[in-house]
């Protein structure tokens, strides 16, 4: 199995976790989606991203992204009030989502790279902005489906033990 295969994997696993504790609604995972090897990266467009970093034994993230009546069911399911809108609890609802997903990779990542550290959530909205991220990040998608809509979870990385493999 690659490394990436075992990444959307921790994704996975998470996510079914978060899924499970948290919220009253099934999850189903869809499709892996893989960078290319040569491409640069590129963050995500969608109308919701959380975004949580990684530093410490890997660098790079987590990104939670969906459409926006999507963010606004989870965070609803999660806290249990109903939202119209992404700000202020909703927000920090669907950033804790992001951020409970994002610790279950990083548990799982702990035992084969060390120490990782996380900084707190970012909430990024609407599709009219730009990040700019080093190009030399690799990056898993995985898709979900849920009775609040389409979601996904990107883990980005850089791994130097893992790019002298190459």
């Amino acid at each position: 199995m690659t490394m990436k295969a075992e990444f959307a994997g921790l994704i996975k696993e998470a996510v079914k976790e978060m899924f499970s504790a948290y919220l009253v609604m099934e999850v189903e995972p869809g499709p892996t989606v893989q960078k290319k090897e040569d491409d640069d990266y590129r963050p995500p467009s969608s109308e919701v991203t959380v975004v949580i970093n990684f530093s410490g034994g890997i660098h790079g993230g987590i990104h939670l992204a969906a459409p926006l009546h999507a963010a606004i069911e989870l965070a609803s399911s999660f806290s249990g009030e109903s939202y119209d809108t992404i700000f202020g609890e909703a927000g920090d609802g669907f950033g804790e989502l992001a951020n409970i997903i994002a610790g279950g990779v990083q548990t799982r990542l702990g035992t084969g790279f060390g120490n990782i550290n996380l900084t707190p959530p970012t909430l990024i909205t609407g599709t009219d902005y730009t990040m700019q991220y080093k190009s030399n990040f690799d990056s898993v998608k995985q898709y979900f489906r849920c009775e609040a809509g389409l979601f996904f979870v990107e883990f980005f990385f850089y791994v130097q033990q893992f790019m002298k493999k190459r």
